[in-house]
This record gives structure tokens, sequence and C-alpha cells, in this order.
């Protein structure tokens, strides 16, 4: 919330741009060429107290010297009878007098339960269409109303006004000033939490994307479909669209990906549903072979995994009977050719296969789709990316291709989906903590942030070796519990998942292939983007020199 800061002055400060009764628009040019210096004067002051008990004044006074003035205005023909207020002949329920005494009271209690001190607060009352002349002679109102024949002197009258109101001050030092613009508030911008703008942002491109893939329900008719797009535009989630509608019409369904952390999210995912299976290639291989009685330990070497599909293709397949009616395989860019010998393997002989894929985004090796697969497929192309926010995208894109608009890039930043900081190389795990605690403060949880290093495991320095950042508990994203906590793994291993606020760090690490790491690490982001490293790995990158804080 923005209040505009409190001076001296009548407010507001700008003409009334919307409608109000006559008579205050009357008293409000009287009154704002009159307010004495020092003085302030707020018009339509709304007050509530924690118990919500409303009031209105219409304008409220204040000299710092003296207190606080409710002026309350009636228009029209104002008189009074048989001790009855009436207005243009019209009884006036309640009355001016009680109106404003009841205001006197809400503004009371809401100082009291702010603990302030406030000073005496006097009444009076304006009718600017009633010629008062000496006005009424009861004694709780003599000397206290101005009729319309005084609005061309209301700069002579008001001080005098306020003396015979409050005839002996009460002087307070407190905020009593400051509580009442802020209760009148002439400027509030709505700032929604950083999270929430994310959030909305995400279930707009979502909805967006679903109308989208209502079309694409045409490929259930194909046995064989290649489905390629770029990063966030939906194939993961078209991928488990159509798993669940090939599970309805009873068929065994066999979900393969390359990425660990991604087939244990969509094993999770599918947990419950006895007719899909989901794994990543490498993990689905070695417990084929150990069904079939092979005593298989899994080494985290290139030496294990190579050769390790292409033994469970030649000799750990299950039964005719036992096997898939569909394979659908995500991340195909990154499956080996020894991979693919064992996809081939669940398809055939006459099983469906439905395999997506992103070309820029293949990083161990070259694309290896076997030309067979290509030759048979049913085509499809995805459209727009719609994970990202357009401006996360256009960063991505940069290092694919194409020339950056930094415009649209710079508005970014300066509404906070992208932030890139610099600092002193000891110091980057202390500004990745810091940023996470920013994030939290913004109102996105836990579970919503991870931080991705564009390096690979086998660096000491990397950041997912630290337990902890911020002071909180980080995991790796192949933790069982991984979707409960901040996730710190590398660029690879995140591969193919996402989080709405993704930071990115250990660029100072990267020898080789910086494009390509860097486009995969940008487009895990749904939400907001930080980028945190050495003021030295910054200046590396031209696009983030440009933005650099």
């Amino acid at each position: 919330m923005r209040i505009q800061k409190c001076i001296p002055g009548f407010y507001p400060l700008e003409e009334i741009t919307y409608e109000c009764p006559e008579s205050e628009k009357k008293i409000y040019e009287a009154l704002r060429e009159a307010i004495p210096k020092g003085w302030y004067a707020w018009h339509s002051m709304k007050m509530r107290t924690f118990e919500n008990k409303f009031a209105e004044a219409d304008y409220i006074i204040a000299d710092p010297a003296r207190g606080i003035l409710i002026m309350e205005v009636k228009g029209g023909n104002i008189r009074k009878d048989g001790g009855c207020w009436y207005q243009n002949k019209k009884l006036l329920e309640p009355s001016p007098f009680n109106q404003a005494h009841r205001c006197r009271r809400i503004l009371s209690t809401r100082f009291r339960e702010k603990k302030i001190k406030y000073p005496i607060i006097g009444l009076s009352f304006c009718f600017p269409d009633t010629f008062v002349g000496d006005g009424p002679t009861q004694d709780d109102l003599r000397n206290l109303i101005i009729g319309s024949e005084s609005l061309p002197y209301m700069a002579e009258i008001l001080p005098d006004l306020m003396k015979n109101v409050i005839k002996k001050p009460r002087h307070t030092k407190g905020g009593w000033i400051k509580e009442l613009h802020n209760m009148w508030c002439e400027a509030w911008v709505p700032h929604p939490q950083l999270s929430l703008r994310a959030k909305w942002g995400i279930k707009k491109r979502i909805q967006l994307s679903m109308e989208e893939f209502e079309s694409l329900y045409r490929i259930i008719e194909n046995d064989m479909v290649l489905v390629q797009g770029g990063a966030g535009t939906g194939k993961t989630l078209l991928a488990m669209e159509l798993a669940k509608k090939e599970a309805e019409f009873g068929r065994r369904i066999l979900i393969l990906c390359f990425t660990d952390a991604l087939g244990f999210v969509l094993s999770r995912m599918f947990q419950e549903e006895p007719n899909i299976s989901a794994a990543p290639i490498g993990k689905f291989a070695v417990k084929l072979l150990r069904d079939k009685g092979h005593e298989t330990k899994e080494s985290y070497t290139p030496e294990f995994w190579d050769p390790i599909t292409l033994e469970a293709a030649l000799e750990g397949m299950p039964p005719e009977k036992e096997r898939w009616d569909t394979v659908i395989v995500d991340e195909g860019q990154d499956m080996s050719e020894n991979d693919w010998c064992l996809i081939q393997e669940c398809a055939e002989p006459k099983r469906r296969l439905w395999v997506f894929m992103d070309d820029t985004q293949a990083f161990l090796h070259d694309c290896m789709l076997p030309e067979e697969i290509k030759k048979r497929s049913t085509k499809y192309l995805l459209g727009k990316p719609y994970r990202c926010p357009v401006a996360i995208q256009e960063l991505a894109d940069v290092y694919v291709d194409g020339e950056p608009n930094m415009k649209l890039i710079q508005s970014a930043v300066e509404n906070k989906i992208i932030k890139i900081k610099g600092c002193e190389e000891d110091k980057i795990h202390a500004k990745v903590g810091n940023e996470i605690n920013n994030l939290l403060g913004e109102g996105f949880k836990g579970s919503e942030i991870a931080v991705i290093s564009l390096r690979g495991k086998n660096l000491e320095d990397n950041i997912i070796y630290q337990e902890r950042l911020g002071g909180h508990k980080v995991a790796l994203a192949t933790y069982e519990k991984a979707s409960e906590h901040i996730v710190c793994d590398t660029f690879m291993r995140f591969k193919g998942l996402e989080r709405p606020a993704v930071i990115i760090t250990d660029l100072r690490h990267v020898e080789d292939r910086y494009a390509p790491r860097m486009n995969i690490a940008l487009t895990r982001a749904s939400g907001v983007v930080r980028i945190i490293d050495s003021k030295e790995a910054l200046k590396k990158d031209p696009v983030l020199l440009q933005l650099v804080k």
C-alpha cells in the first residue's frame, strides 16, 4: 500500500474527481483556499473501530497547536423546528448534531485502540445553501454553524472557529496527525505479493495451453506419434494427460523419461493408477534386469549407465503378456542409441509409441532418434511456450537463437520478475540464502523455490553440497520428499521439472556449453528467476552484464 506523504495542506490535493454532494464541493472550494499555513484538512474521512463500528466525517480539520475540528455538512434548506432538524422540509435522522457526535466517539475510540495520545476534538456544522445569520441560540450549537453567507470569508472565520470550539487546547506530541492521514488514505496502489503475481500468471498460461491441448487428443487415434516443442510448451503435461486417457480405455501404459528426478515425480504422481507405470529409463533398465535375477549394482558412472539399457533390451524384457499397450517417451532428445533399443523393444511388435522431445535441449549428445520412428510417426509441433513469463522466455531464447528484446527483459527486472545479482565469490552462497529469504518474504513457499547449479555434480564447490542455505534445509531433486523442500540441484538433474521461483548460480564454474545450460535452467522458472554469481562471471555474459545490479 502507498499512502501519500503527510504534509500540511488540504486533501485531496487535486480536484475532487468522484461524485459527491454539491454542498460538499462548495465547502471544498472554500476550505482549500482558507486552510491556514501549517494546518491539515481531509475531505470524507471514514473511520472504523476494532469492533467494526463505522462513521464518516465530511471534513476533519487539524491545527497541530490546538486540536481537531470535525465539520458536518448539510446542503439544501436547513432548519430546526420543535427540536427536530429538517432538510428541504424532510426530517433529518440522525440529526447533524448526532452525526458529528458519533464521529467524535468513533475517532476517540480509534485513537485509544491504537494507544495514540490525541488532542481535544471539537465539532462544527456548515450549511452552504442556508443563510444562517446569527444562528440558533441552542447553547451547544451557538457560534458553531457556518452558513452560505460566510463561505467567501472562510480564511478569516476558520481560525476564530477553532479557538471558539477548543478554548483550552490539550497539547500532545503523539502521532495523531499521521494516524488521521493513514486512516484517510488518499492513494492506494494494489501491490500483491510477488508469489501471487507469479501464480496468477502461471494459472492464466496453463489455461491457454489446455485450450491448445484440446486439439491434440487426436493423437490418441495414431499408434506412433512424434510431438516436438520447445521448453515450456507443455510436452510433459500433455504426455500425462494422454496417459490418463489411455488408462481410461483399460490400456497398460509405460512412461519413460531421461531425468531421474522427473521420473520419480511421474512415478509418485501415478502410484495410485494400476495401469500406468513411470520411471527414468536407466532405473527402469536396472529393475528389468533385477526382475530377471541379474545382480546389478548401480554405479554413478557413464561406464555403468551407457550399456545398461542395451543389456535390458536383450536380457531383461518381461513375457509378452506382461508388457504394455502404450509406451510414452518424454525427453526423447536425451535418449542414447542404447536407450532407443530398449524403448523399441518395449513398443514392439504392434504397441503404440508416442515420443515427446525438444532438439534444442539435447545436452549430452546429439539427438539419436531412430530414422524408422521419424518416418513412421505422425508429426505434431507444439506452439508457443506457456511455462515461463514472456520476459523469462525471451531471456532463455537468447541462449538458443536470436537477438534479445532488452526493453522487455529490462521491464521484467523493474517488476522483480528477473533479478541479476553480482557479489564477491566468497559471498555467493550467503547471497543465495538471502534471496531465498527474500522470496519467502514475498509469499513463496519453500516447496516453490529451486536453486539450480549450472555445473555438474562432480565439482566439490558446487552449491548442491550445501546442506542449508539462508538457514533453511535444502534437498536434491531426487529426494523422496523433495516436493516439500527447497530444492538445490544441477541444471541437468532438474531438467524436465519446474518451480515458480528459480535461483541460478555456479556460472563461474562453467567451462563449456554455457548457452544450453542457461537455456535449460531459465526455462525451469514458471514465475520468477534470480541469477546470482560473482561479478566477474556475470561480466562474461553480455546480456546479463546489462542487467546486473
